[in-house]
C-alpha cells in the first residue's frame, strides 16, 4: 500500500486538474491557471477521501521505523 498510495492521491488531483469544468488553464501563464469553485470542491472530497489512508500510511511507517530502531539497539 506504501507505494500505491501517494500515486492514488497524485492521479487524482491530476485527473481534476485535466478536465476543464474543474481547472482553468491558460497558455498564457500560470497566474491565469485556476481551479473553479467545483473543482475547488472536487479537491477537498479528493483529499478527504484519501486522508484516512494517508494518515494510516504514516502510522505504520512510523511504527516499522520506531520498531526497527528498537531492534537495532537491542541487537548492540
Amino acid at each position: 500500500m506504501s507505494k500505491i498510495l501517494p500515486n492514488q492521491v497524485y492521479a487524482g488531483i491530476f485527473e481534476i486538474l485535466k478536465n476543464q469544468r474543474l481547472y482553468y488553464h491558460s497558455a498564457v501563464g500560470a497566474h491565469y491557471c485556476h481551479l473553479t469553485e467545483e473543482g475547488k470542491e472536487a479537491v477537498v472530497k479528493w483529499v478527504e477521501l484519501m486522508a484516512p489512508g494517508m494518515h494510516q500510511l504514516e502510522k505504520e511507517e512510523l511504527d516499522a521505523r520506531a520498531k526497527k530502531m528498537m531492534w537495532d539497539e537491542l541487537k548492540k
